[in-house]
């Protein structure tokens, strides 16, 4: 048993109960505090446990300020908010949630592209208004198109293996090689390659100083006509404007999830934008991956206090 844990930014009544109370009995005590409370420098003193949310700042002044500090748990897959360089500097491990929510976003993937190709949301529209005519509409097959998976990893992985499974030729992008789908089918590129012979694409990099607005102005330039793009991942790993302006002109589409993550007002000009659908950030939202999520979330700190940390990220 460790001495305190601070959950920052959570709010009491955010952990379902069956989980908070494994989280308190690994502690003696345990602290809520919001990342901007005055008073977060004297709760960070004696803990030893940080459990964060994905937006909360973890900087070096966060870590230094935390001389007790041994552990940083993130509630989510991403982490680019929490400087994990310097945290690893100072010994401390930083644990995400893996894969919680590899089957719900590979599979919201394919709901999304589903729903864009066959203009399901037309068509239920058309239909309540008691017109069932049909020549309006013409879809597309995905079978025996190219399928451009730009982050190979869990998420990545698992969209190119439903992709194989449809029929599709799968094409990918990552720093290694995948001999996992490249046993099913799937094919290695380069970056440029995968955006000028894609018919769709995903992107599931993880936001870093590398990747960072790498799909830039020059490389939206790439894209197929009609290539459908979409990004279940950080906005920033997108020049916007680049993007909206290629989907205004009637040259791709373009269909996100991470709503929350951009400007308000530049939010609303996507969605005024023809050929571009925005989501809120649903795609992580199933019963399953919400399960996984708090499992995952508790056994990480279970497992550190054992002396397995699982789920390391730097």
């Amino acid at each position: 048993m460790l001495n305190k844990a601070i959950l920052v930014d959570h709010k009491e009544g955010d952990i379902p109960a069956e989980y908070l109370e494994r989280i308190k009995k690994l502690f003696n005590s345990i602290q809520y505090i919001p990342r901007n409370d005055p008073k977060l420098g004297d709760s960070l003193k004696d803990a030893e446990v940080a459990l964060v949310k994905i937006s909360t700042k973890v900087d070096q002044d966060f870590i230094d300020n935390a001389k007790a500090l041994k552990y940083i748990g993130v509630c989510s897959t991403a982490f680019d908010s929490i400087d994990a360089k310097y945290a690893r500097s100072k010994n401390i491990p930083v644990c995400n949630l893996g894969g919680y929510s590899t089957e719900a976003v590979s599979e919201f993937f394919f709901a999304s592209l589903f729903e864009r190709l066959f203009e399901l949301e037309r068509a239920k529209i058309q239909a309540r208004a008691e017109d069932y005519s049909f020549d309006k509409f013409m879809g597309v097959e995905l079978k025996n198109k190219t399928l451009g998976v730009i982050g190979a990893g869990k998420i990545g992985g698992r969209i190119a293996q439903i992709g194989l499974g449809i029929g599709m030729k799968v094409i990918y992008f990552a720093k290694h090689n995948k001999p996992e789908i490249e046993k099913l089918g799937a094919q290695k590129k380069e970056l440029d390659e995968i955006l000028s012979q894609s018919d769709f694409i995903s992107l599931n990099l993880i936001l870093n100083k590398e990747t960072e607005g790498i799909i830039n102005h020059d490389k939206i330039n790439l894209l197929k006509k009609g290539c459908v793009f979409i990004s279940l991942a950080p906005p920033k790993l997108i020049d916007q404007e680049a993007m909206m302006e290629k989907a205004g002109k009637d040259e791709i589409n373009f269909i996100f999830d991470h709503s929350d993550d951009i400007d308000k007002s530049l939010a609303k000009r996507f969605l005024e934008t023809k050929n571009v659908i925005v989501y809120p950030p649903v795609a992580f939202r199933t019963k399953e991956a919400n399960t996984a999520r708090w499992e995952t979330f508790v056994s990480n700190v279970e497992q550190f206090i054992k002396g397995s940390p699982q789920n390391v990220v730097n």
